[in-house]
């Protein structure tokens, strides 16, 4: 039931928020969207689906940085090809691509499982710093607007009022996981493979420096991406540079509700905009012409990777 719930509540989420768009909208509005993407310039969408992909393609290079750092050597294309392949799942069921691209690079690679889903959340904790340190950049930059819209006042309210009821529910699931930890020798070892996973980060030595740099790398290229939507319409032209940085933000902050962010990413874009007086069909318009690019290289490159990657290489 849970399995089916974690499947069906994306997908709800993502067609409640596309009923949302619609009922936010007229159809004036809805055609003068549609005719805004049409004319979009194509060299500009080029581009940024360009860099979407290279900063893809670094992820993928800079896991080979963990995995070696643990004393396996893996192969680039299977490294590169299972982020597509990460993200594309996602893009059917939410949430299911870190699992996939945990057992393609642990089939292909011969790689204990526990160890590859240990580096993949070993990644994970490294862009979710990142994320929040350009959080704090935007806050830093008077961005209120954005940090309010993440921390709403009555959840705050609610943790304060039940931090004791919250901090025993926390102690006892703990508990009840070191007690399932000691008496299964199975998940004490794979629970053991993904911790080493995990501290393969503090293992780079000599790559550090690389692994710091692929991951501004990859953050650069994303924040470029979505910047190159601005030129594509000349309408987009009108608004505000300082406003693209604290867009992005919204959007990786929006992009985990739904499945690869159906439906949230645009709307959430559009309303981060409209509290600085850009139009709703002008914010919706950027956000799906930069929703639309992720996607748009996210199935191409995931399609042919699970349809190349069988081919080239046998996980015998």
């Amino acid at each position: 039931m849970k399995k089916k719930l974690k499947i069906v509540v994306p997908i709800i989420l993502g067609i409640f928020f596309l009923y949302i768009t619609y009922e936010l909208t007229s159809q004036e509005e809805r055609d003068l969207i549609l005719k805004y993407i049409k004319s979009a310039k194509i060299e500009f969408i080029l581009v940024a689906m360009f860099f979407g992909a290279f900063a893809d393609i670094i992820r993928g290079l800079r896991w080979q940085l963990l995995s070696k750092s643990i004393g396996y050597k893996t192969n680039p294309l299977i490294s590169v090809a299972s982020v597509f392949m990460c993200y594309t799942s996602n893009m059917a069921i939410a949430r299911s691509g870190e699992f996939l691209r945990a057992s393609v690079l642990s089939n292909y690679n011969k790689i204990p499982i526990g160890k590859t889903f240990g580096t993949i959340a070993a990644e994970r904790v490294v862009d979710v710093i990142i994320s929040f340190v350009i959080l704090i950049t935007v806050w830093v930059l008077q961005y209120q607007v954005v940090v309010e819209s993440f921390f709403n006042t009555n959840i705050l309210y609610f943790i304060n009022d039940n931090i004791a009821l919250i901090s025993l529910f926390i102690i006892v699931v703990s508990l009840i996981f070191i007690f399932f930890l000691k008496k299964n020798r199975g998940i004490r070892t794979f629970f053991k493979s993904i911790l080493e996973g995990l501290l393969s980060i503090t293992k780079l030595n000599s790559n550090l420096v690389f692994f710091i740099v692929f991951s501004l790398m990859i953050w650069s290229c994303y924040i470029l991406a979505f910047y190159m939507i601005k030129f594509s319409i000349f309408e987009l032209s009108y608004i505000d540079s300082n406003l693209i940085f604290p867009a992005f933000v919204v959007g990786v902050y929006s992009i985990s509700l739904s499945n690869h962010g159906l439906g949230v990413y645009p709307l959430a874009i559009s309303l981060f905009l409209a509290n600085f007086g850009i139009n709703t069909e002008i914010g919706l318009t950027y956000g799906w012409l930069a929703w639309s690019c992720q996607a748009i290289i996210t199935l191409i490159f995931g399609a042919l990777s699970f349809f190349v990657l069988p081919l080239l290489y046998t996980s015998d």
